[in-house]
């Protein structure tokens, strides 16, 4: 006999026999599984956290050839389920319960075994008629706590929790989501503002048509413009995927009006002419235009190019007025409007949509630089031309000039019943002198360059990243940390707890070798004489109050080693008697 063996022998005298996964090496090496899997999650937990997720996975983008990049039923379809982040920990998770639920199961089959070796004896419901392997272990903890086995229903509930609750949360412990990554991109300007470009020579008519498109129907919005700004476009060569975005600085470039009514004014009338005269915030205006019955409605728009530098140089002056014979001057519901201009150019950073075969999408803009108020070379051009077009509309029931027309309009449909209210024309105006100057400013403002300007911008692309999902990460964790501290109360609670086994109880054989020499075949002896009809000893011995009521206990041979059942003497079985009946 080798020395080793001699070392297991008088181990399995001492403490009596373990099972493989009760051992030491086997407790280690769960104890490190253990560590690595806390060690795994909680790394990748706070990586996820503090990086946008922790691991980037592939996304089948629709390539220029209009494909995906792999099969529906090839092995990337299979990879696309979700398979390394779903089904996988959820497999990990399911064997580490297993191993669990393998040490748990030991230690519920060994519990009578360590029963029997207390000297002092043991209920036999706790001993000799218990056997843990025939309840189910989804109930078996209940069975255990009620018999103060309290470490066998600890380990068996935490091997339930581990294998119905963690094992199936883990299939969730990730999930991928599409997050916009960055990178840098070159950029081209391939065109630069113009300062003559809105010049006496250009057609307001289809500017003006063009805001009339996106203001009153909802059309395409112009390309390069969002509700205030007309920017400088620039390109990008880089090959985008589908849904990126590109952000690159720019020049943004806007008008203004600063809108109020005027109430001290001075109205005269001579040969149907009514004059409006009056004051704004120190600039002087005048009006001029016919009345009659003909016009049920009067919005008569001019510029006033008069003011000083300190009165903000120019006016765009609006007078709104109802015919009615009845008041002075034939006209009801009069409002005078005054409006100064302004005019502001900005440096900043432009977020654009790229798509494919036309113009990208504006999503959003941000002011980065110092605003420009210097007015344009322009400016009183453009102030006059806008009032130029004026189109005779038989079915409306007023005239006025194409500007004019387009701000009843939009306040018209703001507010129907109510669109020549000063309220609703100091909302209309301003929005739609910006939107005509933009749509100027992005159709006619600029000019291409011979040789591009370059500079560089940021792409953001949508990237797949597997992220943790916080809530059930704790939940694992939590249970990865009770497992490990209660692998190491185990190691040390079984050498506390020493049993009779001197071999695996495997088998007929083995089971024989334990009752050997012991009062349980007396005890199945006399049952068996005392009744012929009985098969079932284990319902019978219950019954019988020499068994249920009285303590049991082993008492090891001197000559082989072995342990042997039996029963212990200074129990009162009267006493016991005495309590049934």
């Amino acid at each position: 006999m080798t020395m080793s063996d001699q070392r297991q022998g008088s181990s399995s005298q001492e403490y009596g026999w373990l099972s493989g996964c009760l051992r030491w090496p086997s407790l280690l090496t769960f104890f490190v599984l253990d560590i690595a899997l806390l060690t795994t999650i909680l790394s990748l937990t706070v990586v996820s956290s503090t990086n946008n997720g922790f691991v980037t996975i592939a996304s089948h983008n629709i390539t220029s050839s209009g494909s995906s990049g792999s099969e529906l039923n090839g092995i990337g379809s299979f990879w696309d389920l979700g398979f390394l982040w779903t089904s996988l920990p959820s497999f990990v998770l399911s064997l580490f319960g297993a191993y669990w639920a393998w040490i748990a199961g030991s230690i519920a089959d060994r519990q009578p075994y360590v029963e029997l070796r207390n000297e002092g004896g043991t209920e036999a419901r706790k001993s000799i008629l218990l056997d843990y392997r025939v309840t189910a272990s989804i109930w078996r903890w209940w069975g255990a706590f009620r018999k103060s086995h309290y470490t066998v229903g600890a380990t068996t509930l935490l091997s339930v929790f581990l294998t119905y609750a963690v094992a199936p949360f883990a299939a969730r412990l990730f999930v991928a989501e599409v997050v916009m990554g960055s990178d840098t991109v070159s950029i081209s300007f391939n065109q630069t503002y113009n300062t003559q470009g809105l010049n006496a020579t250009l057609d307001w008519r289809p500017v003006l048509d063009s805001v009339a498109a996106t203001l009153m129907y909802q059309g395409t919005e112009i390309p390069w413009t969002d509700d205030e700004h007309a920017f400088r476009p620039f390109t990008s060569s880089s090959d985008l995927v589908s849904g990126s975005i590109i952000a690159a600085d720019t020049t943004a470039y806007s008008a203004y009006l600063n809108c109020e009514v005027v109430d001290d004014y001075t109205i005269t009338s001579s040969d149907s002419m009514v004059h409006v005269s009056g004051s704004d915030r120190g600039c002087s205006f005048k009006q001029s235009f016919r009345v009659d019955s003909s016009q049920d409605i009067y919005f008569k728009t001019t510029s006033e190019f008069g003011c000083s530098a300190r009165a903000y140089y120019s006016r765009l002056v609006i007078t709104a007025a109802t015919y009615s014979s009845s008041k002075p001057h034939d006209l009801d519901k009069l409002s005078v409007i005054s409006c100064v201009t302004g005019y502001r150019q900005v440096n900043g950073t432009l977020k654009v949509s790229p798509s494919s075969g036309g113009p990208p999408t504006v999503l959003s803009f941000e002011e980065t630089g110092q605003r420009d108020t210097e007015r344009p070379v322009l400016w009183r051009v453009f102030e006059n031309g806008i009032l130029g077009p004026f189109s005779v509309n038989p079915n409306a029931a007023w005239s006025s000039t194409d500007l004019g027309n387009l701000m009843i309009y939009y306040a018209k449909s703001s507010q129907p019943a109510n669109f020549l209210e000063p309220d609703v024309l100091l909302k209309a105006i301003p929005i739609v002198f910006t939107a005509v100057y933009r749509s100027a400013v992005v159709v006619h403002g600029f000019e291409s360059l011979s040789e591009p300007d370059t500079a560089t911008g940021t792409a953001f692309s949508p990237t797949t990243r597997l992220f943790v999902v916080p809530w059930v990460s704790y939940i694992i964790l939590t249970f990865l940390t009770i497992t490990l501290c209660s692998v190491v109360f185990l190691f040390f609670w079984l050498w506390g707890c020493p049993s009779i086994l001197t071999e695996e109880p495997q088998g007929l054989l083995s089971m024989a070798a334990i009752v050997n020499k012991s009062e349980l075949l007396r005890l199945v002896s006399e049952v068996r004489q005392g009744s012929e009809s009985v098969d079932k000893i284990r319902e019978s011995c219950k019954s019988r109050p020499d068994v249920q009521h009285r303590k049991w206990t082993s008492a090891r041979d001197p000559k082989s080693g072995s342990w042997m059942v039996k029963l212990v003497q200074d129990v009162d079985i009267g006493s016991a008697e005495r309590f049934l009946s």
